[in-house]
């Protein structure tokens, strides 16, 4: 089983033995409410949802984990990953966390570590995602994680906010507190 682990965080490759949890993840208030309109989530919605990100491993070796604490690593806090993005050549970005899991930072550690794990393993230069403008905590998130925004777009009969991630801004070193600084006059 491919894993990754970060300071807190268990992240495990989605699997066909997920579906209880996926399922149980897709119904929490918190999800419900952030990505499903409210809509209970049916397993055959969950089963369906779960043969295409299943799809996404075999096709490309990355896709949607699951996301455990360290903490609790029998409990599900979460999902994140990767995918194809539909409209273009590059990878599409998404999160959720249960109620139990959002709030804490826990989302912005598992989406760098997913990121880069794609990053590392494709060849692909940009990740989107697509937020609903009413989703203020996931437009923050966008923000920490470094994404620029694009533009408005309709898709699937909503709203979207657009955003984009490149290769670079994942990888560019970051200046630490004694990295060199260009000085006055530096071009």
């Amino acid at each position: 089983m491919i894993r990754l682990e970060t300071q807190h965080l268990i992240l495990r490759a989605m699997r066909a033995d997920h579906l209880a949890e996926l399922h149980a993840l897709h119904n929490d208030p918190l999800v419900q409410a952030s990505i499903y309109g409210n809509r209970p989530q049916s397993h055959a919605d969950v089963q369906a949802q779960l043969a295409l990100f299943l799809a996404q491993w075999r096709q490309n070796g990355f896709g949607f984990w699951m996301v455990y604490e360290k903490a609790s690593p029998s409990w599900c806090i979460g999902r994140a990953g990767l995918r194809n993005d539909r409209d273009s050549n590059d990878l599409e970005f998404g999160y959720v966390f249960s109620s139990r899991g959002a709030g804490r930072g826990l989302g912005l550690e598992a989406a760098r570590a997913t990121i880069r794990h794609a990053l590392r393993v494709s060849t692909k230069e940009k990740v989107v995602g697509r937020i609903a403008p009413e989703n203020d905590r996931a437009l923050r998130a966008a923000a920490k994680l470094g994404f620029h925004y694009l533009e408005d777009r309709w898709q699937d009969g909503r709203l979207w906010r657009c955003f984009v991630l490149t290769r670079d801004d994942v990888f560019r070193p970051q200046p630490g507190p004694s990295a060199p600084r260009p000085g006055p006059g530096h071009r």
